[in-house]
């Protein structure tokens, strides 16, 4: 069955804009914990130009833009700040970084909103929230200093920002990263890529990881889910000019990026940029608006796999099927000898000494210390 957008009725096209009740009622909410944004540029024809993602969408008073929670209030954009709508202490690992602070926790959390529309998202609950139109959310309210006084107290390595898009909450996000950096943790953000140089400038003095979910290996593909594929491989690629740790994430969606040649595109383009960018291929589950598709059947990830590694890549994994346990270790591209062995998505077993591979000596590319 070939993939399929939904239709604005469904309420999940990024520029729908027909009120609904729950939108009514969490939006005031939300709104009343924003600040000014810096990352806001008048235009000539009076409008206010928003540059936290690749929409760039222009404001006039009083509009919303794409994300939903980024709103223009007179001569001001206004920024979520000041809250939460989850956030959990769990391995690193969870979030799909496999080459920083192995065996370590994090704290992550994530807010409301997103500037895309993906119709098999884990976390609509909030990330589409306001498309939905849900009334069963509220922010929890919280400091920066909070929190990165939890991932201390709970012994975390680092504090990540992700569930929904963390890069439309940019100005909260530095907020909570300066506090992490003057505590000595790591910092990341789990996003969709689709993002602007003056966004990631702005996040980069307290920003480490940029770990990027691509969705799809063409721009076709990538409209059908509202954005360009090559907003976010130039900001992938911009992230490794500013010295961000990279690794990059692919669900295989039915009908939307799991032939061979899509899995065969993505992979050259990655291994063109830099072979050592880890490439983590996860497996599409029935969700959201998509519970009609079939699951990712371990065999695709096991050829997808394949692909990565034929295309010339160090590192590829495909860990969130329980069948593939030998898919989720970190092999040394030298000896092929396992370095970092998971289970679930925890650290089972590591043969790393001082950043490099105990059998044999090889660097291993990675955040270690």
């Amino acid at each position: 069955m070939p993939f399929r957008r939904p239709v604005p009725s469904e309420g999940a096209h990024p520029r729908e804009s027909t009120p609904k009740a729950g939108r009514q009622r969490l939006l005031p909410v939300l709104d009343a914990r924003t600040v000014a944004s810096p990352l806001a540029h008048p235009t000539a024809d009076g409008r206010l130009e928003c540059r936290s993602c690749a929409h760039r969408c222009r404001l006039r008073d009083g509009d919303r833009g794409i994300c939903g929670v980024r709103v223009r209030s007179g001569d001001e954009l206004r920024a979520p700040f000041g809250y939460v709508a989850r956030r959990y202490i769990r391995p690193v690992e969870i979030n799909t970084i496999f080459h920083v602070m192995p065996g370590t926790k994090s704290l992550t959390f994530g807010n409301f909103g997103c500037d895309l529309a993906c119709p098999y998202c884990q976390n609509a609950y909030i990330s589409q929230a306001i498309r939905d139109g849900r009334d069963d959310q509220t922010p929890i309210d919280v400091t920066a200093e909070e929190l990165a006084d939890e991932a201390v107290r709970e012994r975390c390595s680092t504090v990540c920002a992700a569930y929904n898009e963390p890069m439309i909450s940019v100005e909260w996000v530095r907020a909570v990263f300066e506090a992490s950096k003057q505590r000595g943790l790591k910092t990341a953000v789990i996003t969709d890529g689709h993002t602007t140089p003056e966004a990631l400038g702005y996040l980069r003095p307290v920003l480490d990881v940029f770990r990027v979910d691509l969705k799809a290996h063409d721009e076709a593909s990538y409209r059908t889910l509202g954005g360009e594929l090559g907003a976010v491989w130039a900001s992938v690629e911009h992230a490794r000019e500013l010295g961000l740790w990279v690794e990059l994430v692919t669900l295989l969606v039915p009908g939307l990026n799991d032939s061979a040649d899509a899995i065969r595109s993505i992979a050259r383009r990655i291994a063109a940029l830099d072979p050592d960018i880890p490439w983590h291929i996860n497996g599409f589950l029935p969700r959201y608006r998509m519970k009609d598709r079939p699951a990712t059947p371990p065999s695709l990830l096991v050829d997808a796999a394949g692909i990565g590694y034929g295309a010339g890549l160090s590192y590829v994994y495909a860990s969130n099927v329980a069948t593939l346990v030998e898919l989720g270790h970190t092999r040394c591209p030298r000896c092929a000898s396992n370095v970092l062995e998971r289970a679930d998505y925890r650290l089972a077993r590591s043969t790393l000494r001082d950043g490099a591979c105990g059998a044999c000596g090889a660097r291993i590319a990675g955040v270690f210390d």
